[in-house]
């Protein structure tokens, strides 16, 4: 078919007072931005995800795990796993995790992979994913990201912004797919991911979005020796920041908390939220 339903939607959800005031105080995602941080000890996850490379050779990483333990948040959360379509949330059926690469040596030049209904599959599933994809996105035989990079290459810089609102509004907006934008479909998921430790840095906060209607982005930050307390001792654990921005007219404090709750427990203990490695 030459048109079809883009995402795949259930229902819009009840919208509270606080809700629809809130929908109605901010018209885009430009606006409703809620910064936030949190630290993670890592050396249970890191040891986990250290068996999984040692028993399959290949190479996990926080990022992987980070991506199954949001997943599991959401899945948990569903509220938070939807999408503003003309003044209501939809809730989306399945998890789709979006985590940006760099596809270039220099890291000038940025894409992504997508894991679709992550919150079925293990840390390893979600690993081997993306290496794949990721060898496909650097390599040129993902098309899809292909054709849509070389459609804003040819357009010039005053039009660009324009066909991207109008994509969106058709893509998210009508939740109408057509082969005829060179996008693929849900080309940015429900959560994206990127990992800024690989740059060096410690701690970052990325910016929302508008065109993907994506309420929360999250940047990892490099795992780094820190004293922390422990029963009031000062001891040294394995630390890494994560900056949390996400879009306040669908994700509030309350959610929040119920979504860092989830990814400090994995952190903790990777095999009780997820099993053996």
């Amino acid at each position: 078919m030459l048109f079809e339903r883009h995402l795949d939607l259930l229902p819009p959800l009840r919208t509270s007072a606080w809700r629809k005031m809130a929908i109605g105080t901010w018209r885009t995602a430009k606006d409703p931005t809620v910064y936030g941080a949190m630290d993670l000890e890592c050396d249970a996850a890191l040891a986990y995800v250290r068996r999984i490379s040692e028993r399959t050779g290949l190479k996990v990483t926080l990022t992987h795990f980070l991506g199954r333990a949001v997943a599991e948040a959401f899945r948990q959360k569903p509220a938070i796993n939807g999408i503003l379509r003309f003044g209501a949330v939809y809730p989306r059926r399945a998890v789709t995790l979006f985590f940006q690469v760099a596809t270039d040596a220099a890291g000038e030049d940025l894409s992504g992979v997508r894991v679709f209904a992550a919150e079925t599959k293990s840390v390893e599933t979600i690993a081997r994913e993306m290496s794949e994809k990721v060898g496909g996105v650097r390599t040129g035989k993902d098309k899809s990201y292909a054709r849509m990079k070389r459609l804003m290459e040819l357009l010039p810089g005053w039009i660009s912004g324009l066909v991207m609102d109008f994509a969106g509004f058709v893509q998210f907006g009508l939740n109408i797919w057509t082969p005829l934008f060179g996008t693929p479909k849900d080309p940015l998921g429900s959560v994206m991911i990127t990992n800024v430790g690989s740059l060096g840095l410690d701690f970052a906060l990325a910016p929302l979005v508008p065109y993907s209607r994506v309420p929360m982005v999250l940047a990892l930050g490099a795992a780094r020796p820190r004293v922390v307390a422990a029963s009031g001792v000062p001891v040294v654990r394995t630390v890494a920041s994560l900056g949390v921005t996400f879009d306040h007219r669908i994700i509030d404090g309350v959610h929040a908390a119920g979504l860092a709750k989830v990814v400090e427990r994995a952190f903790a203990d990777p095999e009780g939220s997820f099993g053996p490695p």
